[in-house]
């Protein structure tokens, strides 16, 4: 009987081992699929300049970090444009993306012209597509300055609000950089990003007018920084910044249409008062 008892507690032993190594195994397995979703979650969040670049950049590396150094002010560009691809990557996307516009370029010009002048029309829209990917920085920047000016009022109100509730500043940062203020929320949550890497909150809101290039955002950020040395309503001057910049759109946006009237009655005058004129005179 006591050796019965003994093999019994022993094939115990055994299945409680096994039943922990399965445990193991199917954590192992799990952890596993875990981090393969993980990674395939933050593959897709890559932007498709990013993942090209990347594919472009081992076989044009050379070229890429010769380019690279002629290029000045690049990284300041894609810095801006919050392009997160390193500079000689960049380089090396630009140049793959020309050399496949230009060899489409050459293949449909020699359908229909000699191969002489297929070869210069390829040359001439490998520079262009050069030249018009070397400026894509700069014209996002600009585009990403547009839409801050535009919701900017918006999202000073939206931090009147929060501060008004009782909610602190870091807070009203984060809450507005997951807002839906689209290149402003991108901004904020640079901030925060700043903010966790060590920065103090002025420094952090300092950089971010150093990246974007809106006098609207400059006067918000100055208001706050005076607000956090010498203290007040910083809500009440968010909500009174917020009235003075959707008055200046609006003025701006009347002057415009101003224009555009003019430029409509020139036109109306030049495609139909003149020809008539000529006919009277003929």
């Amino acid at each position: 009987l006591l050796e019965k008892t003994d093999e019994v507690a022993r094939r115990l032993r055994e299945l409680k081992r096994l039943e922990t190594l399965r445990g193991e195994e199917l954590a192992a397995e799990r952890k596993l699929m875990d981090d393969k979703k993980w990674e395939a979650r933050v593959e897709l969040k890559r932007s498709l300049s990013e993942r090209l670049s990347e594919i472009f950049y081992s076989p044009l590396k050379r070229p890429a970090q010769r380019l690279a150094k002629f290029f000045k002010g690049l990284d300041g560009d894609l810095y801006k444009a919050n392009i997160r691809i390193a500079p000689a990557h960049y380089v090396a996307l630009m140049i793959g993306v020309s050399l496949i516009v230009s060899v489409f370029a050459f293949v449909l010009m020699l359908l229909f012209l000699p191969i002489l002048f297929a070869l210069v029309g390829g040359v001439f829209a490998f520079l262009l597509a050069l030249i018009f990917s070397r400026t894509q920085p700069k014209r996002k920047a600009k585009a990403r300055v547009v839409g801050v000016n535009r919701v900017i009022p918006y999202a000073m109100r939206h931090m009147a609000t929060q501060l008004s509730s009782g909610i602190g500043l870091p807070e009203t940062i984060t809450s507005v950089s997951r807002a839906d203020y689209g290149a402003l929320s991108e901004e904020f949550d640079r901030v925060i990003r700043d903010m966790h890497t060590g920065m103090s909150t002025e420094e952090a809101l300092t950089t971010m007018t150093q990246r974007v290039d809106s006098e609207p955002l400059r006067r918000a950020v100055r208001q706050i920084q005076r607000t956090l040395r010498t203290g007040g309503d910083l809500a009440g001057i968010l909500h009174t910044l917020a009235d003075e910049t959707a008055f200046e759109m609006r003025m701006k946006l009347r002057d415009y249409t101003q224009s555009l009237n003019m430029l409509t009655m020139i036109y109306m005058f030049a495609s139909a008062v003149i020809p008539a004129m000529l006919l009277v005179m003929i």
